[in-house]
Order: C-alpha cells, then structure tokens, then sequence
C-alpha cells in the first residue's frame, strides 16, 4: 500500500513539474524580461582629416605617433584604414615599407600616395619604426 502512494506522489509531483516547465516556455511565471540597450557610441577622439572631412574609424590621434618629419601625412594616410597601433608593431626596412604600401595599394584598395607624400612617408616609417634585433643583444653587458 505504502508503494502505491509513493507512486501517486512520483507521478503528481513530475506532472506538476511538467506542467510548470510548460507555462514558464509561454512566459506564463516570468516576469518582464530586461531589454538590452545597446551602449551610447561616445563620439570620435581622433582629428579630422582636413581633405575628406570624415574621422578615422579608431580614436588615435596624431599625437599617438612620435614626432618627426612626416608625421601627420603618414597618420592621415595611414590611419584612414587602421589605427596606429598596427603601425607601431611593424619592424620593417625603408623597402619592406614601400611594398607595405603596395600590397595595400593592390590588396586593399588604398588609394595611390603622390610620390613626394610617399616619400616623406617612407622616410618617417624607415625612421621612426625600423627593423627590430633578432638574437642576440650584442649590447647586452651580461653576455659579455
């Protein structure tokens, strides 16, 4: 008899649990549900390019590049496709500089430089962010 009713009990209690699942899929226990609003998109840092009117699509502005000759032509060009640490993490000779360029130019559409602005960007690139060492630090005191 005992086993009757613990039956009775295991089959009442998992319809009820059945039944309960079933409301809650149709929203019947639930509460209103928070909406997800979409944080506000603060407006643009970086300067605007004085030729095209529009910001780059990052916040970096000139001042995020060292300073030299050639500086604010090479962001402009630049950084109107990718910010600048992208820039900052090449290591590359004047030469592999100026086939950067091309493979962009080919690749990824950017627009041709002048060959003086080229230039100019060339020689800040090759300046401001050559080739890293390889190896060994000859410089290095501790392996002396």
């Amino acid at each position: 008899m005992s086993q009757l009713n613990i039956t009775h009990v295991v089959v009442i209690s998992l319809t009820a649990v059945f039944l309960l699942v079933a409301m809650d899929r149709a929203g019947q226990l639930r509460g209103p549900q928070p909406t997800y609003v979409p944080p506000a998109k603060p407006a643009p840092l970086a300067a605007v390019d004085p030729e095209k009117g529009k910001p780059p699509p990052h916040n970096d502005t000139v001042e995020d590049m060292p300073a030299g000759k050639g500086r604010e032509v090479t962001f402009y060009t630049c950084t109107a496709c990718h910010g600048v640490a992208l820039i900052k993490a090449q290591g590359l000779t004047r030469d592999l500089w100026d086939s950067s360029i091309d493979l962009m130019i080919e690749k990824h559409r950017m627009p041709p430089v002048k060959p003086a602005e080229r230039a100019e960007i060339l020689d800040y690139l090759a300046e401001q962010f050559p080739p890293r060492r390889r190896g060994r630090n000859t410089d290095n005191p501790f392996l002396k």
